[in-house]
């Protein structure tokens, strides 16, 4: 947290000096340019605050390919964010770096009883290991449309897994954690609205979510595990199916930008940033609270069907007032014809 709030300010002031900055334009919500680079901040933060750990430098002994994994996601976002790079190369790299980590052991062995389905076969959880951390990095990239809302999700989530990782007695992993968390902090204090500064492509710690995923602990059942992290990524990952779903529906790509997620819905309804970030803290916090009273009363496939109905439901209301939006200024614009 001391390193991002000492190192942030010079990134910000070296982003305007070399115009390495996000300029508004049309699909943009902010007004001026801002800087893109605070996940040089972050990483190298976190970096700095694992390096003075004891059991930060096990990590690095324990995890070289997720460490150099990390590195390398990193490195590639921030090349993105200074001269952009095609996004089949983007996408490359990731499903590369994810088959590598897979191979190291990380990866998802068990849906535990989800829809029905427990142990997987090999290829299913490579597959389903780098659908899970392509799909989540990206996902957190998309979801940074309003100052604070990436930045604090990725910290609530970092938080409650770091927790869990303390008490699976997974301490080398609890510092990494709180590192990021840390981070974190120094960046939230100037991304929240008014943000000076963004995260950019740089700042992805999606990847670090698969580690819970796989979790096999004697104090906490599996399916808790995967149960706290379908609720951390319910709100990025579902609402990025949801926005491309509804981009297919429409004979578009799903990679054609719009104003249809779901912090654009909250702007609409009236919401400024910082209420639109705080809204979906609080979702998020709910949902987290809900994966953990009822996991322990019931089944697997039931609470994930119920926080995804709960998300698809206040986006459902959501949508709902942004139609009947359009039409009050289609019907002022007639009313001044």
């Amino acid at each position: 947290m001391l390193f991002s709030l000492l190192l942030i300010p010079g990134v910000i002031a070296l982003s305007h000096k070399l115009n390495l900055v996000d300029k508004p334009d049309a699909r943009k919500v902010h007004k001026a340019p801002i800087s893109r680079l605070g996940g040089i901040a972050i990483f190298f933060s976190a970096l700095a605050g694992i390096l003075t750990s004891r059991q930060g430098m096990e990590a690095f002994r324990i995890w070289p390919v997720l460490f150099s994994s990390v590195s390398l996601l990193f490195l590639v976002g921030v090349r993105d964010d200074i001269k952009s790079i095609s996004a089949k190369l983007r996408f490359l790299i990731q499903i590369c770096l994810a088959v590598s980590l897979a191979s190291t052991g990380i990866r998802l062995t068990s849906f535990y009883g989800m829809i029905g389905i427990h142990e997987l076969g090999i290829f299913w959880q490579y597959a389903f290991t780098v659908l899970i951390i392509v799909g989540a990095t990206n996902a957190f990239n998309l979801i940074d449309g309003v100052d604070g809302l990436a930045g604090g999700l990725a910290f609530i989530g970092l938080l409650v897994l770091a927790g869990l990782s303390y008490r699976l007695r997974l301490y080398p992993l609890v510092i990494l954690l709180v590192a990021f968390a840390g981070s974190l902090v120094g960046f939230l204090r100037n991304n929240i609205s008014p943000a000076k500064i963004f995260m950019g492509d740089g700042g992805s710690v999606g990847i670090l979510l698969i580690e819970k995923a796989n979790a096999a602990p004697l104090l906490l059942q599996p399916s808790k595990a995967a149960i706290l992290v379908t609720a951390i990524l319910i709100i990025p990952v579902f609402d990025t199916w949801r926005v491309f779903a509804s981009r297919i529906r429409k004979g578009i790509s799903p990679f054609k930008a719009d104003k249809t997620h779901i912090h654009h819905l909250f702007l609409i309804a009236g919401l400024d940033h910082r209420k639109t970030s705080f809204a979906l803290y609080s979702l998020e916090i709910l949902l987290i609270l809900l994966a953990l009273f009822l996991s322990n009363s019931t089944g697997v496939s039931i609470v994930i069907l119920l926080m995804v109905a709960m998300f698809h439901g206040m986006t459902a209301i959501l949508r709902i007032n942004q139609e009947m939006e359009l039409w009050l200024a289609v019907i002022k614009k007639m009313e001044l014809e």
